[in-house]
């Protein structure tokens, strides 16, 4: 029992947490990609200025943030 305990311990101090966290964003507020995602559904404009539909990958790093239009 006590092999346990100073294990669970050990995880704690380490900065293993067994708790996920939710991180509120305020609205606006960019955030960055931790990892790929694929098939991402968006919209995007045409060389006449129009929205159209359209996917695509979007790679770890990238910054994503609300559009004003």
């Amino acid at each position: 029992m006590k092999k346990l305990l100073v294990v669970f311990l050990v995880l704690l101090c380490s900065g293993c947490s067994l708790i996920t966290r939710t991180i509120y964003i305020p609205h606006g507020q960019a955030v960055r990609l931790r990892q790929e995602v694929k098939n991402v559904k968006v919209w995007v404009k045409t060389k006449d200025g129009e929205i159209a539909e359209g996917k695509i990958t979007l790679p770890e790093g990238w910054y994503c943030l609300p559009s004003d239009d």
